[in-house]
């Protein structure tokens, strides 16, 4: 009864269903949805004229005429043959009556699916009183139910097909105890009934689904014969693992593809991150690079991105949406890379876009809502009274041998009484805001065997925290895909817009610099351009504080934007059923450009360089734009044959050419006499004289070839090498070979395991091979010139030269083992994968000295080595997989190490080295030292506080105690690498509600903890001192004789210098994602809402983060914590 009066209610509330479902989505995920959708009405009736035609023409016809669709295994319908019709404004059930007269086949007609199903054949009474009666469910490995699967007595054709919710009842003869499960895509099982009434079957997929194809960008590889080392992600991994980035999804799920923690820039929006695939190869920088974040390092070591068989760039696969996403592959070892030749030895990442089905228009959309809160959790900054009992403690405002001792205790007092009368302002929340963005995709798609085609708009919004901050891309694809006999044409077809914007409230750094005693505005509520008078020119009085908001209510722009084309187009021509050939041409053109204006009232103008005759240039204005252009072709054949039922051959041979073109144009303008003066063209004056510009021009050509071949599927080895030509590198070595060999064995297939239960996978793999890198500038190998332009003589311009070139300059190149072991037990229910490699890294760019009398101080030059060993573990067991009570509850986790070690490096960098630990200063040095790893921390060793006086004590190199801190000291102390990182994910799944978590850790590694020391102990500028700062400078200083401390004397505001005691120890665990998921049940929204599918998730990420070392994170740009919900729909 309850359940009735329920549906009353229902029903006289509403009595449209598409209305239900639009209140369903309302109640459920706080926002509406505006879809339109043209569909018939139930009653339409169906006139169909086809003479001697396949069933499945009547099938394209009804799904054209109705809404009705179709559920069918091949096997059915072949038992149809063709069949003739003559029908004029009848139902369907009319119509199907008059098309399967006379057919082993009849069918079922629930909501608008029509199930075909084989007839069950009448049986003798004798036999039909002795029929077993068994029932189950047929699902698919995530738990989905399977619509349209054939359950068929084994040896007779006794079926029936599986309901919407894969479901079935058959009645089984009593001399039979076998049933065949079937259904399209998937590998059939065998199921013996003896002794069942119920059974419960997973069907996997067959072998070219996900899991069992390798999709290398070039060619595609089984992978029960592919000896490198990959990683595929699917979409389903991807959206359990975020809702935000594709990057940092990969992140999530594979720890060998590492994001370096930017505590710079944290949650900034527009920054793009530093990529590694087990460790850094190259190091093609200035050394002083490596003191600060470089994007010229990040580059050197970034992995290649392919999407459908084409380069793109960072920024691209940062904004592209991941619904178009089918799988994502990472190629990590030489096997896996060796045909991208000078590309591949930073690690390849392929992804492949999805691809349309045949059958009715579909239509999908997915949306979520995003929160982004900002998180201030490592900031531990005093307040307004600790600040002033700082300040007093450090004598700041009791100093008796001051002359302006009085004016510093009548500064104390106004601050006292600002104290006492509540002043404490949180400069933190200024900057800031709850940001509140928006994504949404959509997507058509459908066609015909022979026609296939998609629609895609996708709109991703991102409102940083930091106030002004934001993403906007917008994006459009069209895909279509035409077979004519054995030939296939495709295209793809991008568009994107992107326009980002940052903050016009500057650095978040001046805000957690900002004195919490100081007021932003002034007593009538107008804006302070300064915090703070000068008192006296001594250096321990306070300076002119300018007030950071001030900045941010003066006209600014900082903002760029760009538009990208991207057009793939190929050609696929299937010789026989054995021989393929396939040809694609793809280009990109992008265009950029970013504006940058500062007013003339910005505090960086208050500057003795704008004083006087040059206050008129107080204003700037800078443009830049820039133009990119690539093309790249590729023509592969495909050859696979099996020879006498155990030889299996794989043969491939791909030739391709690509060339691109970048060039950029900036030009700063200067001298703006008015605020609102935002137009270049108002300045007065142009920096430099002129506009600069840069331009970088290449182009390569490969002949790749790959062979492979299985015995018996337990033995297999595999052969991949490209011969490569590029235009960067020296005219003496234009060319370079690349390689790979490998061989596995798949012990799972020997007579001895092949009838065992507890193993069903176990996989050996081995490989070698040489991969080369090229990210480095066009002319490098160039001798090249720049001409006097505003200089002539006798109307002839000079020119100079900017660096010589070198004609033997090569390729850096890559050796690479690797040893990997692919474990499956129980049926799936504990998994394991290990691999072990050894990567060196040969012929390094870097630089030679010359002598100086030449004019030139250094050359490129292939003189550096470089070694990453390593292991990758990844694990995941089943707790429970209880297909009858529908729950699923997997634990898992993996795990990468890296050793990076220096071997070889030039004489030049000896020479920058020995400058670097010469020279004095605050921060370590990051040096490229023979035996020392590439992220070795340089310091002088520190022997702590010395509680008698509240200096340091150091250890120099003859290992005596001094006061003195000397450069010469400096040592390797500690890798700011962790010894291991990984990920820890559960995935818990209960009928139609799943939750996933991923957590993050890292361990062993060490870092300079900045944060001591330049808001606990470098307070030597009068910003700092009279700025805020960390609570410990206040309580953990030595302040008395006798104190056990860990930092110095607080009256002591000479420069802390590079020590040992800020390196330290990170252990570091952090929740990245967690996800729950609802999927409504598909049966009840096609008979109420006419939907396929229907979901609603809620993300949670970066909700916390814990380690070990205390330190401020995201300096210029907080981290923030990110929250979404979303809705799935597809009718």
């Amino acid at each position: 009864m309850k359940k009735k009066r329920q549906e009353c209610l229902w029903g006289n509330r509403i009595s449209s269903p598409r209305a239900r479902c639009l209140l369903v989505i309302v109640v459920l995920c706080f926002f509406s949805l505006f879809s339109s959708q043209v569909s018939a009405q139930e009653n339409r009736n169906i006139s169909i004229n086809k003479q001697n035609v396949p069933f499945e023409e009547i099938v394209r016809e009804v799904e054209t005429q109705t809404d009705y669709s179709f559920m069918y295994s091949t096997e059915t319908v072949q038992s149809i043959g063709k069949v003739s019709v003559n029908v004029t404004n009848v139902s369907i059930k009319r119509l199907m009556d008059a098309v399967l007269i006379g057919k082993p086949c009849t069918y079922q007609i629930e909501g608008k699916v029509v199930i075909i199903k084989i007839k069950e054949q009448p049986v003798q009474d004798t036999i039909r009183q002795k029929a077993v009666k068994i029932k189950g469910v047929v699902t698919e490995a995530d738990g989905l139910p399977l619509i349209g699967a054939t359950v068929v007595v084994k040896g007779t054709s006794v079926g029936v097909v599986t309901n919407a919710t894969g479901n079935f009842e058959l009645e089984v003869p009593a001399d039979h105890d076998l049933v065949v499960v079937s259904f399209i895509g998937k590998t059939s099982q065998e199921v013996r009934i003896t002794g069942k009434t119920e059974i419960n079957v997973v069907l996997q997929d067959d072998v070219q689904s996900i899991d069992q194809v390798v999709v290398t960008g070039i060619f595609n590889k089984s992978r029960e014969s592919y000896t490198g080392a990959v990683k595929t992600i699917s979409a389903s991994d991807l959206k359990a693992s975020g809702n935000r980035s594709i990057l940092s999804q990969i992140s999530n799920i594979d720890p060998s593809f590492n994001i370096a923690d930017n505590i710079e820039f944290g949650s900034d929006p527009n920054q793009l991150p530093d990529i590694t695939i087990r460790g850094r190869t190259s190091m093609d920088v200035n050394v002083r690079n490596l003191q600060e974040e470089s994007s010229v390092k990040s580059t050197a070591n970034l992995p290649l991105f392919i999407m459908d068989g084409f380069e793109v760039s960072l920024q691209r696969v940062m904004d592209m949406d991941d619904e178009l996403v089918e799988t994502i592959t990472l190629l990590k070892d030489a096997s896996a890379t060796a045909m991208y030749g000078a590309r591949g030895a930073n690690g390849v990442v392929v992804i492949t876009l999805k691809r349309p089905e045949a059958g009715k228009l579909r239509v999908s959309y997915r949306g979520s809502v995003n929160i982004e809160a900002p998180d201030f959790t490592s900031y531990n900054l005093m307040n307004a009274r600790e600040k002033l009992d700082y300040e007093v403690a450090a004598g700041m405002l009791d100093d008796k041998y001051n002359p302006n001792n009085q004016n510093l205790m009548e500064l104390y007092n106004r601050r006292l009484i600002e104290v006492e009368r509540g002043v404490n302002t949180y400069w933190l929340k200024y900057p800031v805001k709850t940001g509140v963005g928006n994504r949404h995709s959509l997507r058509v798609d459908g066609g015909s065997d022979n026609f296939k085609y998609a629609i895609g708009l996708s709109y991703n919004n991102i409102n940083g925290v930091m106030k002004g901050s934001s993403r906007n891309t917008l994006s459009g694809n069209l895909y279509f895909q035409y077979e004519l006999k054995n030939l296939k044409f495709q295209n793809d077809l991008t568009i994107s817009y992107n326009k980002n914007k940052n903050s016009p409230y500057g650095s978040f750094s001046e805000y957690s610099l900002a004195n919490p005693i100081y007021t932003p505005y002034d007593d009538e509520g107008h804006i302070k351009k300064q915090l703070v008078e000068t008192i006296s020119q001594t250096s321990r009085t306070p300076d002119p504080a300018g007030n950071p908001l001030y900045n941010a209510s003066l006209p600014s722009r900082d903002d760029g934007s760009y538009t990208n084309i991207q057009n793939n187009f190929a050609i696929e021509w299937k010789i026989t059923s054995d021989l393929f050939v396939r040809g694609n041409f793809g280009f990109t053109k992008q265009d950029s450009r970013t504006d940058k204006y500062l007013s003339r009232e910005h505090t960086s103008f208050d500057t003795d360089e704008y004083k006087g005759e040059n206050s008129n240039m107080k204003g700037n204005y800078t443009y830049t734009t820039s133009y990119m252009f690539s093309y790249e072709g590729n023509l592969t054949v495909n050859y696979t044959k099996i020879f006498n039922k155990v030889h299996q051959l794989y043969a491939g041979l791909s030739a391709n050419l690509a060339e691109d073109k970048d060039e950029s144009y900036s030009v700063t303008g200067r001298g703006f006499s008015s605020l609102n003066m935002k137009n270049l063209g108002m300045a007065g004056a142009y920096a430099l004289g002129k506009p600069t510009s840069t331009e970088a021009h290449s182009r390569r050509l490969g002949l790749i070839f790959n062979v492979n071949y299985t015995y018996d599927r337990r033995y297999f080895v595999d052969f991949s090498g490209k011969i490569e030509g590029s235009s960067k590198f020296g005219s003496n070595d234009r060319t370079a070979p690349f390689f790979s060999a490998g061989l596995g064995w798949n012990v799972h297939n020997e007579n001895f395991l092949s009838s065992s239960n507890a193993i069903n996978l176990l996989r050996f793999r081995f490989s070698y091979g040489t991969i080369g890198s090229q990210n480095f500038s066009s002319y490098q190998a160039l001798t090249t010139y720049r001409y006097f332009g505003q200089e002539n003589y006798k109307y002839w311009n000079g020119a100079y030269m900017l660096g010589m070139g070198n004609p033997d300059l090569s390729w850096q190149k890559t050796k690479q083992l690797n040893l990997g072991v692919e474990t499956s037990l129980f049926n799936g229910l504990v998994r394991l994968n290990v691999d072990y490699y050894n990567k060196l890294t040969e012929d390094l760019l870097t630089d030679i000295n010359l002598p100086t009398a030449g004019g030139f101080s250094s050359y490129k030059a292939n003189v550096g080595e470089v070694r990453n060993r390593g292991i990758e573990l990844d694990a995941n067991v089943f707790l429970i997989r209880n297909s009858e009570s529908h729950i699923m509850w997997s634990v898992g986790g993996n795990l990468a190490h890296n050793v990076n070690k220096i071997l070889k490096i030039s004489n030049a960098l000896e020479f920058l080295n020995s400058e670097l630990l010469d020279e004095a200063g605050p921060n370590p040095s990051f040096l490229y030292q023979e035996g020392q790893s590439m992220n070795t921390i340089f310091v002088v060793r520190s022997l702590g506080i010395d509680p008698a006086t509240g200096s340091e004590l150091f250890l120099n190199k003859d290992g005596e105690r001094v006061y003195t801190w000397d450069p010469k000291d400096k040592v390797p102390f500690g890798v700011n690498e962790p010894k291991v990182r990984g990920n820890l994910r559960t995935m818990f799944r209960w009928r139609d509600i799943t939750l996933n978590a991923t957590f993050s850790y890292r361990l062993g590694g060490h870092i300079y903890n900045q944060t001591l020391v330049d808001k606990v102990e470098n307070t030597t500028t009068a910003v700092k001192r009279w700025g805020n700062l960390d609570k410990r400078a206040l309580y953990d200083r030595w302040q008395n004789e006798g104190d056990v401390t860990k930092f110095k004397n607080i009256k002591d505001f000479n420069t802390t210098n590079a020590s040992s005691r800020f390196v330290m120890k990170e252990n570091a665990l952090s929740l990245n994602t967690l996800n729950v998921n609802y999927e409504f049940d598909t049966e009840w929204l096609k008979r109420h809402c006419r939907l396929d599918y229907l979901a609603i998730g809620f993300y949670a990420e970066d909700v916390f983060y814990l380690s070990t070392v205390k330190q401020e994170r995201g300096l210029s740009y907080p981290f923030a914590r990110k929250f979404s919900v979303s809705l799935s729909v597809r009718f």
